[in-house]
């Protein structure tokens, strides 16, 4: 039985060193004025100099949800995974979603299946509030075996506008944002346990939320001192904001029954569970405490009052025996 996201074929902590050797190898290539590197520590988007603003930018794919979404006939969803997982670490700098440009690689052509995806892609643009602006089909035979898709979004923030977790402090006061399910990430365990249940594939395959919209209409009106996007490695996300504190959440958003099946399935212990998956939180923002009740009547519904900041190390959940980090 697999319980393990490692025994399933993705070893996030082998993941992350093999980055950080890619990371050490570009880091120097920098130019000067317009298009200089503004540097984060720990950011989800990377950022440029434009006069007196910043271009925001970022890159990702949607992975092997893919085949489960061709599995369940849903391939006309991934083009919003694919656009929600760009556009979604972008506002974790404070930068507004401009631009989406696409890059599909096929082993073949395939009309009906370029135009689902395009589907797709066009309502996760019109969701994160972006322009479609281009992209690049490839035939790969030799290469892919089906399919792959992946993307690049650009935004902008002014310069003193960007949020990059330097505020934060001991007292504030975490908010999470519920999530639509596992939303792109930990498929390659996901579908070593996946059995075909038409009813859990449903849920399985539930693009990922985009939460553009309501955050950055909270970013106009409070002011936020860090955003994190629960991808891959879960709640350890929140530590790329800022490794300097601890984050406590002792108030968590319900776990949606998808993740309950499985878990149960793979009898996954719940450490596992929580640096794998987002477990019902796609984003996790934090604010002054005194900015807390209004940031959670402008997020709406989908917003609650999970924890808070405190001195010390780490992601700290009462669901969870162990530290996160």
């Amino acid at each position: 039985m697999v319980s393990t996201y490692s025994e399933a074929g993705v070893d996030i902590d082998a993941s992350e060193r093999a980055t950080e050797a890619l990371i050490a190898q570009i880091k120097s290539v920098n130019r000067k004025g317009d298009g200089e590197a503004i540097k984060l520590d720990n950011g989800f988007a990377g950022l440029v100099k434009l006069g007196d603003g910043a271009l925001a930018m970022c890159t990702d794919g949607v992975g092997s949800k893919l085949l489960l979404a061709e599995e369940m006939d849903s391939i006309h969803t991934v083009g919003i995974d694919c656009v929600a997982m760009n556009t979604n670490d972008l506002i974790c700098v404070g930068a507004e979603p401009l631009s989406f440009v696409d890059y599909i690689a096929l082993d073949k052509p395939d009309e009906k299946l370029m135009a689902k995806i395009g589907m797709g892609l066009a309502e996760g643009c019109k969701q994160s509030n972006c322009t479609l602006s281009g992209g690049e089909t490839a035939i790969l035979p030799e290469l892919v075996h089906g399919f792959d898709i992946a993307g690049t979004s650009v935004g902008y923030v002014k310069q003193d506008k960007i949020i990059d977790g330097t505020k934060i402090s001991e007292g504030d006061i975490l908010i999470g944002l519920k999530s639509s399910g596992p939303h792109s990430n930990g498929y390659t365990l996901i579908r070593k346990l996946f059995d075909g249940d038409k009813d859990i594939g449903k849920q399985l395959v539930e693009p990922t939320r985009i939460y553009v919209k309501e955050v950055m209409n909270l970013i106009k009106q409070v002011e936020v001192h860090g955003i994190a996007h629960i991808t891959g490695g879960g709640l350890d996300n929140i530590n790329r904001i800022n490794d300097n504190f601890q984050y406590l959440i002792d108030n968590p958003l319900p776990v949606p029954s998808v993740f309950d099946w499985l878990q149960e399935k793979g009898s996954i212990e719940d450490k596992e569970m929580y640096r794998t998956f987002n477990m019902g939180m796609g984003m996790i923002i934090i604010v002054n405490k005194n900015d807390a009740e209004k940031s959670v009547s402008i997020l709406g519904e989908h917003a609650q009052i999970i924890g808070s900041v405190r001195n010390g190390k780490g992601v700290e959940h009462s669901q969870v025996t162990t530290d996160l980090a």
